[in-house]
């Protein structure tokens, strides 16, 4: 069966994006993100894979980039659509769990989490708490939509949890922890030099394999990803200190306020100085 393979677009600052659609899909797609659906209304039939569901309102199902997926409905669904890139929750290496039930469900497993799970409730007030700090953007929103998402993706991680729906021998979970020790070492040093030949010492790989290698599990450069990663370090220190720019760019591991403010701009849309006057 024919598909298309979607490359979403995120506007503002957040690899997130919220949207509702009564949009009728006329093609198998994937995408390059996660996605979790909840179906406000309507009724028709969800095909995710080689499997069909039935789709009743209330039902919230989880789609990972590899599923190829498509809605069919005579007109009338109503779904609510969470679409997210895995890197705004993975920030840090203990926070993989977060994404165990997208990546790591057993052969088999529902996509869809339906009304009668004990941890549906909470799941479902999860995500309209994200729906009202995406539309109403007030203050601290993308603090909140992050925390909120996080709590939806713990339900969820409950709900395959308790049903021994998780297989812990997942093939990207084992490709991660080839490299969580290149993770940790980032994440510990950030703010110092970072050289590819300490990294592939930690990994017990030649450079050239470990820079193919991150970039296939992790979905972006090595490079990157310490960038990604100090210009979080940054965005904090903006948000609850009074450093000047350099002194932030110097404890977030950037050598020059030049380099700090092109890379954190490539990243976030907006300089560092813009960046903490709208955070006021």
């Amino acid at each position: 069966m024919a598909f298309v393979k979607e490359e979403i677009q995120f506007a503002g600052n957040i690899p997130f994006a919220f949207y509702e659609t009564d949009a009728k899909q006329v093609m198998i797609h994937c995408h390059d993100s996660l996605e979790l659906n909840y179906i406000a209304g309507g009724c028709g039939h969800y095909i995710i894979e080689d499997q069909t569901y039935p789709i009743t309102p209330g039902d919230i199902f989880l789609i990972n980039h590899r599923e190829h997926h498509m809605a069919v409905h005579d007109g009338n669904l109503s779904m609510l659509v969470y679409v997210f890139d895995a890197r705004f929750v993975w920030d840090m290496p203990q926070e993989s769990d977060y994404l165990k039930p997208f990546f790591q469900r057993r052969a088999g497993v529902l996509n869809r989490i339906a009304p009668a799970s004990k941890w549906y409730p909470k799941l479902k007030e999860a995500l309209f708490q994200i729906r009202e700090e995406y539309e109403q953007q007030g203050v601290g929103w993308e603090l909140m939509l992050r925390a909120w998402l996080m709590v939806s993706l713990a339900q969820c991680y409950r709900h395959y949890q308790e049903q021994n729906a998780l297989d812990p021998q997942d093939g990207r979970q084992r490709s991660y922890q080839r490299i969580r020790g290149v993770v940790e070492y980032i994440h510990a040093h950030f703010a110092e030099e970072i050289m590819l030949s300490d990294l592939s010492e930690a990994a017990m790989m030649s450079p050239s394999y470990l820079s193919a290698y991150f970039s296939s599990v992790m979905k972006m450069r090595i490079f990157d990803y310490i960038e990604q990663v100090r210009v979080n370090h940054a965005r904090l220190l903006l948000r609850s200190t009074e450093l000047s720019v350099l002194e932030v760019a110097l404890q977030s591991g950037f050598r020059s306020s030049s380099y700090f403010n092109r890379v954190f701009k490539k990243i976030m849309g907006m300089t560092p100085g813009q960046y903490r006057q709208n955070k006021k």
